[in-house]
């Protein structure tokens, strides 16, 4: 895919994703065993996602 918005978006949701993991295992949004640590699971494999199609899509260079 050339569009890299599909990309940035990615690593917004990733970092939202994060940030509400992070919420449930302190405890602030409440107490679940597993909802934190998929949390931060689905954040960091977006992120990773994210940066890894923006570095494979970036457009190369116009030969002259």
């Amino acid at each position: 895919m050339k569009n890299p918005v599909i990309y940035y978006a990615a690593i917004a949701l990733g970092v939202i994703a994060l940030i509400v993991g992070i919420l449930y295992i302190t405890g602030t949004l409440g107490v679940h065993h597993a909802r934190g640590y998929a949390g931060l699971g689905v954040g960091l494999l977006l992120i990773i996602v994210g940066v890894v199609g923006m570095v494979i899509s970036k457009p190369k260079a116009v030969a002259k």
